[in-house]
């Protein structure tokens, strides 16, 4: 009994933070929304008439915008605030999804819609990140990490089963139009927040500059395995489900049931990292991890689908939960927006020097996906080198800036 109550009274005061709370609802809410149709996009367009390489090309263009937009969008975040770059995310993503409807019938939204993909992440990615480092505390990091996951998770067990159900019974539009309803739904727990912004401390050409240097080569390996690694992923793997299990409910039966298998996972892996070393962990649970992804290109029915998809969840759990929860640790002890933007800049700097090879191999024809899988299970070795990430403490004069921000923005 007492043991129990030890872990009540734990897990009471952890859901005080009431800010966080909001956080976890509103996340849940848009992995719920985007649940319905993000794992069926690749295979809209594929299903459109458009071929494998084509679809590639459209994720290209994506982070090539998001690129070259960088450190415009941390500007005008800067200028708007955290709040309302977030409203501004979410009627990007409605318009996203209402130019989908049309991107049969109107070719030139095939070169338009990447464009809008990627300022909505750009809002969102530097917004909500922004927010979960300022509510978020480095003592219960992991466990805030893993609740963030098992919102998402809890959302997502159902809405890719139910999207491809609807899909198969009505259409994909009908789904997107579904989808954009509930993204505004996810906004409203976050409303309760006062705006805060965020100062722009960098100039541009450091914010490049400085992805060369030795000290952050650590970051943009580990970086750059998870932006290949979650692409192939992303693209290229409801496309290989589509076509093994020959439709999408049947991917999205799939996607739900593994889904569900990992949740349990996720509450024990936080507690671990709290404890244990995040950098020992990252480094354990990326060779776990790798076997799950090399796994794949022994997929070929439903039951070995269900087995590799979600073997490969669990391990994602076990090793993204320490690796984002360090990152966020990283992030928080230096000029974290800066962090947050070179972050995504090599995130989708990556892509865009990578994927023209993988469209290379699709064009090619000779075993593209194995060929693709075999790739993201190489380039998710590069996890482990964020183990070797220090962080760094940061100027005085520079810290002195990022706490009075923090404070502001509290």
């Amino acid at each position: 009994m007492p043991s129990y109550s030890h872990h009540n009274h734990h897990l009471a005061s952890f859901l005080q933070n009431k800010e966080m709370n909001e956080i976890y609802l509103s996340y849940g809410i848009m992995n719920f929304a985007i649940g319905l149709i993000s794992v069926f996009i690749p295979i809209y367009l594929y299903d459109s008439g458009y071929s494998i390489p084509w679809v590639m090309l459209f994720y290209v263009l994506l982070p090539l915008y998001f690129v070259i937009f960088a450190y415009t969008g941390a500007r005008i975040v800067a200028r708007i605030g955290i709040k309302r770059s977030l409203l501004v995310s979410i009627i990007l993503t409605i318009a996203l999804f209402a130019g989908m409807r049309k991107v049969d019938t109107y070719p030139w939204l095939f070169w338009f819609l990447p464009l809008v993909y990627a300022l909505k992440a750009m809002f969102y990615n530097y917004s909500f990140t922004l927010n979960f480092i300022q509510h978020s505390d480095r003592k219960h990091r992991g466990k805030q990490v893993s609740a963030l996951q098992a919102s998402a998770l809890i959302a997502s067990i159902l809405s890719p089963f139910l999207g491809g159900v609807m899909i198969t019974m009505f259409s994909f539009k009908l789904v997107f139009v579904i989808a954009s309803v509930l993204m505004l739904a996810s906004l409203v727990p976050l409303m309760f927040f006062k705006e805060t912004y965020e100062k722009v401390t960098f100039g541009k050409g450091n914010l490049y500059k400085e992805l060369f240097y030795k000290k952050n080569r650590p970051m943009v390996y580990s970086f750059t395995g998870f932006a290949v690694e979650e692409w192939i992923g992303y693209v290229i793997w409801p496309i290989f489900l589509s076509v093994v299990l020959g439709g999408v409910k049947a991917v999205g039966i799939v996607s739900s049931l593994s889904i569900g298998l990992t949740f349990v996972v996720i509450y024990f892996v936080g507690k671990i990292t709290d404890k244990k070393d995040k950098r020992e962990m990252i480094r354990l649970a990326t060779v776990f991890y790798f076997f799950g992804l090399a796994g794949r290109i022994f997929a070929d029915n439903f039951v070995s689908v269900l087995f590799v998809d979600t073997y490969k969840r669990i391990t994602g759990q076990v090793l993204h939960i320490p690796w984002t929860s360090y990152t966020y640790d990283l992030a928080a002890k230096s000029d974290y927006f800066k962090f947050i933007v070179q972050r995504e800049i090599i995130f989708d700097l990556s892509r865009v020097i990578v994927i023209p090879f993988i469209i290379l191999i699709f064009v090619i024809n000779f075993h593209p996906f194995a060929i693709s899988f075999i790739l993201a299970a190489l380039f998710s070795l590069l996890y482990a080198a964020l183990s070797k990430a220090e962080i760094d403490i940061v100027p005085p004069i520079k810290l002195a800036q990022v706490e009075k921000v923090k404070s502001d923005a509290k």
